[in-house]
This record gives C-alpha cells, sequence and structure tokens, in this order.
C-alpha cells in the first residue's frame, strides 16, 4: 500500500501514541507525533477508599486505571474478586484487563451504544447488575464532564468522585511551531489530524492559533479524525473562536470508534 505526501498527526497524551505511530508508518504514512494534553498524577490528600465498600467503580480512562491501582498497592490494598468495573471505552477494557479485572466484572457500552457516559448508563440499566447497586465510586480526572454523576445520583445512588490525575494543556516549543506551521501550510501534504478528547480539540487549536498557522490552506488540505460525535462541535466551535479567520463549516471531520483499529481504518481507506 503506498500513500503518497500524507502525514498523520497523532495528539493523544505521551506514551499513548506508539503502537498506532507504528501501525501508520508500517503502511507507508508519515507520522507526527504531538500530544495536546499532559496528563499529571496529583496527590491524594486523602487515602484512596477501599473498593469493598463500594458495589461499583467507574473508571474514565486508562491512566485513571493505572493512578488507582498504583494507589491501591501503595497503600497494601487489592481489587476485590467479584467486584464491578465500568468505563466507556475499550482502551479503558484493556487497563483493567491488564491490572487483573476479569472480563465478566467489566460494564462498558455495547452493540450500538455510543462510547460515552450515556452509552455507559444505557449499558448499566440494562444489566443485572442494577438492581443491587447502592454506591457508586468515579475515579477521574480534576476536570470533565459530572453528567454521570449526576445521573447516577439522580437514581438514588451513593456517588463519590475521586481525582486523582490533571489534564493540562501542551504548548508547543518554538520548534514544534516551526515544524507544525511548515506541515500544516503545506496544501501539498495531505494531512490527517487525529483528535480524541474536548480538551485535547481546545489545546491544539489554541496552538494553531498562537503559531499564527493560516487556517484556510490548513482546512484544504487536512481531515480531522475524531472519535465521539460531539468533538465536531467541539472542533467547530473552538476553529470558529480561536481562528475567526477561518470558516469551520469548511472543515473535513471524520468520526471514527475510539480504537487503534478503527482510526487506523479509517486513515488508510481515506488515503
Amino acid at each position: 500500500m503506498h500513500h503518497s505526501r500524507a502525514t498523520v498527526i497523532l495528539t493523544r497524551p505521551q506514551g499513548k501514541n506508539q503502537a498506532l505511530q507504528l501501525r501508520f508508518e508500517q503502511a507507508g504514512l508519515r507520522v507526527a507525533t504531538l500530544p495536546a494534553l499532559t496528563l499529571q498524577p496529583i496527590a491524594a490528600t486523602d487515602p484512596v477508599p477501599d473498593p469493598a465498600t463500594f458495589d461499583l467503580i467507574f473508571f474514565v480512562s486508562g491512566f485513571a486505571v493505572d493512578r488507582f491501582f498504583d494507589l491501591l498497592a501503595e497503600q497494601g490494598m487489592r481489587w476485590p474478586q467479584g467486584l464491578r468495573a465500568g468505563c466507556v471505552g475499550p482502551g479503558t477494557v484493556l487497563a483493567l484487563q491488564r491490572q487483573g479485572v476479569a472480563q465478566q466484572q467489566i460494564l462498558c457500552p455495547a452493540g450500538d451504544q455510543p462510547y460515552d457516559s450515556s452509552g455507559f448508563l444505557a449499558r448499566l440499566k440494562a444489566s443485572a447488575v442494577f438492581a443491587c447497586l447502592s454506591s457508586v465510586l468515579i475515579v477521574c480526572g480534576t476536570t470533565g464532564n459530572p453528567w454521570l454523576a449526576r445521573q447516577l445520583q439522580e437514581l438514588s445512588l451513593q456517588v463519590k468522585r475521586l481525582p486523582l490525575y490533571r489534564r493540562d494543556a501542551r504548548q508547543w516549543d518554538r520548534q514544534q511551531q516551526r515544524q507544525m506551521s511548515s506541515l500544516l501550510a503545506d496544501p501539498a501534504e495531505k494531512k490527517y489530524v487525529v483528535l480524541t478528547s474536548p480538551q485535547g480539540i481546545e489545546a491544539f487549536v489554541d496552538n494553531l492559533a498562537t503559531a499564527q498557522i493560516d487556517p484556510d490552506p490548513l482546512a484544504e488540505s487536512t481531515t480531522f479524525v475524531v472519535t465521539h460525535e460531539g468533538q465536531v462541535d467541539s472542533l467547530k466551535h473552538a476553529w470558529q473562536q480561536k481562528l475567526p479567520a477561518g470558516n469551520a463549516g469548511t472543515l473535513r471531520i471524520v468520526q471514527a470508534l475510539p480504537q487503534e483499529d478503527a482510526i487506523f481504518h479509517i486513515v488508510t481507506i481515506s488515503d
């Protein structure tokens, strides 16, 4: 398979891009890795609560899983056998399995349910777990959408949030600004930008504005790959707010499932 003058820009946090980068390079595409966010652990102000005191623990990301299990180990605690875990994405499922949580103990969206909090809630309500559920721990970052917590509370469940890390926008240095200015402004260079979160979208477009990259040539030669339908509006809104000289209506945006296979497939069939 030959991909002429095509570059994929990966923006997931450091440590999350290697496998996908290798697949794209093996398929003949060039890859630029430019994380939009940095994930920073924060010190827990209190000991991590005993997981056995909850009926279900919901993790917002694979990083939340790893951080929680690290703290459990530091406190000499283990994941109780039979405790249910919840999440929205296949990457978080894999992180839980790496930590020893059995597949049958993990609740996540299935079938046509969206890979988001609404999809998880629908899956939860349809499961046998829901009938005997009374308490939920949500392991998360310091920022994020509190929608799921509110929905669970409205169902008369006891909900506790446990923020264990923060997401910081990552600013391009001078060298990265020059690299991206050259790459993104070249209309002959076909480009794919993979964006996987609203915060990452905001940070990426912020960097475009700071680097004073002309939005029109960029829009003409770039396909933006997002992993949730809500990110389409997030990208258009950020583009219009931060790059007012550009027209967000001209952006070419495609959606893939939040899986590496799906992201790889949608880029390679488009090229």
